[in-house]
């Protein structure tokens, strides 16, 4: 199996991202240097009929110079936690890779515009599996499309992270990215995968919206969903490794 992330293609965005991040710090310091020069060098003296737009036009300056200088920090904040690769997803393609062959494909931390990030997605001519991809600890109740943690105390609360939610969304928009690239029979599936192993992660399910397993176990729970035969030809199947993985 091919398991390969986009870090390069990544790294270079983050470093793109900052050189934008430091040219836009220097225009927002610029602004404010020009409005604090217009306070100490008055240009048009007060009284003066046309004092009261230059005044603006220097706070302006400032309030302007301000927003720009920290909206740059932020880029520069967002260039350098850019992710270039999801270590849970490069666990589960480790062992994934131990149990399929030369014709799966996958794709770790998934980044393309109009579609977002995903965590990965295997591909092949069974089509696209798309994986949500944890590595909590603790027992966990999948209950049709929700999703339940149990406590100290041995009863089950609500979690507000719904990773069946989540996947189901990131199906959707995969799904319609793939139409908009003339790619509408490509068939798209979804499932939960926890890194963990019980009983640091453990798993009971009823009736789940979608499958969920361990990594470990995962070729095994979906032999009869994903892996039950081969519904793309090569052709399909490659156009759609190029796009995820330009």
């Amino acid at each position: 199996m091919q398991n390969v992330a986009p870090s390069r293609r990544l790294q270079q965005r983050s470093r793109d991202l900052l050189l934008a991040a430091f040219v836009a710090f220097l225009c927002g310091a610029g602004l404010l240097a020009l409005g604090l020069a217009l306070h100490f060098i008055n240009l048009v003296v007060p009284y003066n009929r046309g004092f009261d737009a230059y005044d603006l036009a220097r706070k302006s300056l400032l309030l302007l110079g301000l927003i720009v200088s920290v909206a740059s920090m932020l880029m520069a904040l967002r260039a350098v936690a850019w992710r270039t690769d999801h270590a849970g997803a490069r666990q589960v393609g480790e062992i994934l890779a131990a149990r399929l062959d030369r014709r799966f494909v996958f794709i770790r931390n998934i980044r393309r515009p109009g579609l977002g990030r995903l965590d990965a997605a295997l591909i092949s001519g069974h089509g696209v599996l798309l994986l949500k991809i944890s590595g909590r600890k603790g027992a966990f109740l999948n209950d049709g499309g929700h999703w339940l943690r149990r406590g100290r105390r041995g009863d089950w609360r609500i979690l507000r992270w719904n990773p069946t939610r989540e996947a189901l969304r990131d199906a959707k928009r995969l799904k319609a990215f793939l139409a908009d690239q003339q790619l509408s029979q490509v068939p798209v599936y979804a499932a939960v995968v926890f890194t963990r192993d019980a009983p640091a992660a453990s798993l009971v399910q009823r009736k789940a919206a979608l499958p969920a397993a361990h990594a470990t176990e995962l070729t095994e729970v979906l032999r009869d969903s994903y892996f039950a035969r081969s519904r793309l030809d090569q052709r399909a199947t490659q156009a759609v490794v190029d796009l995820l993985y330009p």
